[in-house]
């Protein structure tokens, strides 16, 4: 998204933060990355941002308003932050998730972790009131259905799904073998199986899912 927003806006500077060094060698001319943790003080000085954009961290975070906090003291006055983050269930509007029981366990896998890590990964109501506390205002909420797979009859949102079921199974594992293995210390031999099962259930073309993105933005008063 850096490189993009960099593209997109070409006067802009553009900053990309992660904790791994995981970023494209090619960016554009005003898109630079650093490595640095969240979790701690940010290392910018107060105001140096007019957007910040915060996603996908979700299970990361033990002190939301610590960390909005952050991001309002570097958010220039009058600038806006921006969080978003996926709620890891599979939900269908049909029912149809049932024909496939296997989906439910995801989200309990995240359920479960969460309660050992004491870091919830279902963040929606977190996202807001931190957002309130660390003193944003005019902060609005908007949810986005997305769809997992082409079953939708929009054709935009069937490609959206396309890509977000092939993007899911690709990470599946990378989501899920440290809460799996570290955390919760289950079975090794049952992981793969269970991976398996999950991924045949995802493609499933009966099976009618989607997972829901909440994105909380506000502003930084003058």
């Amino acid at each position: 998204m850096n490189s993009e927003f960099g593209d997109r806006f070409p006067n802009a500077s553009v900053t990309g933060s992660d904790l791994s060094p995981c970023q494209p060698q090619w960016v554009p001319p005003n898109v630079r990355f650093e490595v640095d943790d969240a979790l701690l003080e940010w290392t910018w000085n107060e105001n140096h941002f007019d957007f910040i954009h915060i996603r996908y961290i979700v299970g990361g975070i033990q002190d939301w308003t610590a960390l909005f906090k952050e991001a309002y003291r570097c958010c220039a006055p009058g600038g806006w932050v921006q969080s978003v983050e996926v709620d890891v269930e599979f939900r269908s509007d049909d029912g149809s998730t049932e024909l496939e029981p296997i989906l439910a366990s995801y989200a309990d896998l995240f359920r479960e972790g969460g309660k050992m890590m004491n870091r919830s990964f279902f963040v929606q109501k977190l996202q807001q009131q931190a957002f309130d506390e660390a003193g944003f205002v005019e902060q609005r909420t908007i949810q986005y259905k997305i769809p997992i797979g082409p079953w939708a009859k929009d054709p935009k949102l069937a490609e959206i799904g396309k890509l977000a079921r092939a993007a899911l199974e690709n990470d599946l594992q990378g989501y899920t073998q440290m809460v799996w293995h570290n955390v919760l210390q289950k079975p090794e031999d049952e992981y793969h199986v269970w991976l398996a099962h999950l991924r045949k259930a995802i493609r499933n073309p009966n099976v009618h899912s989607y997972m829901i993105v909440h994105i909380v933005y506000g502003r930084k008063p003058e």
